[in-house]
């Protein structure tokens, strides 16, 4: 299947189909006690979620924004999980690998800082001199930690190199855990997929069921979580889209096949065969990941202007513009839910194009 460019709805549609069906009480029962063995209980869990009117339809955005002032959504829920393991394992040093405007390294960074966690980054080379958005953010925790700088020529092998230091520093002794950009990890889909659960909550608060859920992709961790959470909960017939900020469907359909055996191996038993429908959209406009133009920033205060909403235009605002275009066009869905998985932290990198805009 070929993701259409203009962001209409796929013809065809991935529905994966499984005989496995259970109880609602049982199988979040079942989930709780899953999940609970490998969360970290500190952190809260639960956004609200409020409508708006877009294109005549009720959305309603659930605001994984508010789960913390320094770290987007979707990486906090991802450390949930994270954080334990690396508490538990007792590992030597950390290692995160990220650009510039990467937003698990500003993640990682507060959370490893507050544990006592020794780290150290691999960062794509960045050539702007100005410290702006994240890249400002990683300086100012910067203090004292080790920075490799890769160059652009060799970003495509940062991983491997990342490991072949860890496994030199394992003839020494010392244990060093590899975080991949975005933090993909099988240790961070536990903590993607309480999304599911609360997601869960938000309906019963609500009295509501969603036929629609729109959330985006970048290493795609956080919509697998998703899915897969969904999948244990044994919840059937919902139409899952995908804003593919980056990656692509065959990318993303392997990993989540991927995580779904190594999940097996975590829980010691294995999920349900889904029963929901996955779409792919691509963002109408700028789709090549961290492009920006005129475009999209004025989206972006469009957004602020009519909703109060403060999007990050990199993921929240295409991935937004992306569903609006979903909705035009196909008329789609009954009870819809946009996941925003970003931050307002970041709109930094952009107060002076903003500002000109806005003049």
């Amino acid at each position: 299947m070929k993701v259409l460019s203009n962001c209409m709805i796929s013809l065809k549609k991935w529905n994966l189909k499984g005989d496995s069906e259970m109880s609602e009480s049982t199988s979040i029962l079942n989930f709780r006690n899953l999940l609970d063995k490998h969360l970290w209980k500190e952190l809260q869990l639960h956004t609200r979620i409020h409508p708006i009117i877009l294109q005549g339809k009720k959305v309603f955005i659930k605001r994984e924004d508010e789960l913390s002032s320094g770290i987007t959504g979707s990486k906090y829920r991802k450390y949930a999980s994270l954080i334990p393991k690396i508490l538990a394992e007792q590992y030597d040093e950390v290692v995160l690998i990220g650009g510039a405007k990467s937003n698990n390294i500003i993640a990682g960074m507060q959370l490893f800082k507050e544990n006592n966690i020794d780290f150290s980054i691999y960062l794509l080379e960045n050539h702007s001199k100005a410290f702006q958005g994240n890249d400002l953010i990683r300086n100012l925790l910067s203090k004292n930690t080790k920075v490799n700088i890769i160059t652009r020529e060799d970003w495509h092998r940062v991983k491997a190199l990342a490991d072949d230091d860890a496994l030199k520093a394992a003839t020494l002794g010392k244990r060093v855990l590899v975080i991949p950009e975005g933090g993909m990890l099988t240790e961070a889909i536990p903590g993607a997929m309480t999304l599911a659960l609360d997601i869960m909550k938000n309906e019963e608060e609500h009295l509501i069921k969603f036929e629609d859920i729109f959330i985006d992709s970048g290493t795609g961790v956080t919509a697998i979580g998703l899915i897969l959470g969904m999948d244990y909960l044994g919840i059937i017939n919902r139409n899952i889209h995908i804003t593919l900020i980056a990656g692509t469907e065959v990318e993303f359909l392997e990993n989540l096949n991927t995580f779904r055996e190594h999940l097996k191996l975590l829980f010691g038993t294995p999920c349900f065969s889904s029963r929901n429908n996955i779409y792919f959209h691509l963002p109408p406009i700028a789709k090549s990941f961290g492009s920006i133009n005129d475009s999209i920033l004025k989206k972006t205060i469009g957004i602020a202007q009519d909703y109060g909403i403060l999007m990050d235009p990199i993921y929240s605002v295409k991935h937004f513009m992306s569903m609006e275009h979903a909705i035009v066009a196909n008329k789609i869905g009954k009870e819809l839910l946009f996941i925003y998985n970003g931050g307002s932290i970041g709109l930094m990198g952009f107060s002076e194009s903003l500002a000109r805009l806005l003049n």
